[in-house]
């Protein structure tokens, strides 16, 4: 019987040694979170797309809050009888290289726009984005939306990403951002609008896969 309760004692001690390393393992983890999306070079940051003409646009990572921030000079959607049909869709794909450090991966959790909208009765305007890892076949995605009647001059708009992506581990990757802006009068004379401000994609946690 002694030996049986000193054996057990021994393997409580290793449980909570184990879990302590676990938890300063986690600890470690979102302390270095913001070496993540350190872009490998001062080229590996680049933007592209209809909604954002080249000088229309500035990316910038943001270590301090752990996420992609982009801002807008003129990136909206337009639909009504005086726009074009390429008007009622436009997109912006933010491509970031980042280093990730050996053990770990990140994901993203959710989009934030602050955007302006105005829309009459059964137009409706929405945004939409997703990510991958280039190389990667899977993607996440998420997307809101607002039917008229219905106007703000300043609204946050929220657009929650799923499936979870993880970035390849511990080496260099690219990450593709991409955020779709629509209005769509369903073919009437009415008109609508949605611009975006600025958009900022967030960090949803890491994981030390040394931890398993």
């Amino acid at each position: 019987m002694p030996s049986t309760i000193s054996q057990l004692a021994v393997l409580g001690a290793l449980l909570l040694q184990a879990a302590a390393q676990t938890l300063s393992v986690y600890e470690d983890c979102f302390l270095n979170a913001v070496l993540l999306l350190t872009p490998t070079s001062s080229s590996s940051l680049g933007v592209i797309g209809t909604g954002c003409a080249p000088g229309s646009v500035k990316a910038q990572v943001n270590n301090a809050d752990q996420s992609v921030s982009l801002q807008f000079s003129n990136f909206r959607a337009d639909t009504g009888p005086n726009y074009a049909i390429s008007d009622g869709r436009v997109n912006c794909q933010l491509t970031v290289g980042v280093q990730v450090p050996a053990g770990y991966q990140f994901a993203f959790d959710q989009t934030v726009l602050n955007a302006a909208y105005s829309v009459s009765s059964g137009v409706k305007v929405s945004s939409s984005t997703s990510y991958y890892f280039q190389g990667e076949l899977s993607e996440a995605s998420g997307s809101c939306g607002v039917t008229g009647p219905a106007s703000s001059a300043y609204t946050t708009l929220v657009n929650r990403l799923s499936p979870t992506i993880w970035s390849p581990c511990g080496k260099a990757s690219i990450v593709s951002i991409n955020t779709d802006l629509r209005a769509d009068n369903g073919n009437t004379n009415n008109s609508g609008s949605i611009a975006v401000r600025n958009s900022t994609v967030r960090i949803q946690f890491c994981v030390s896969l040394s931890t398993f």
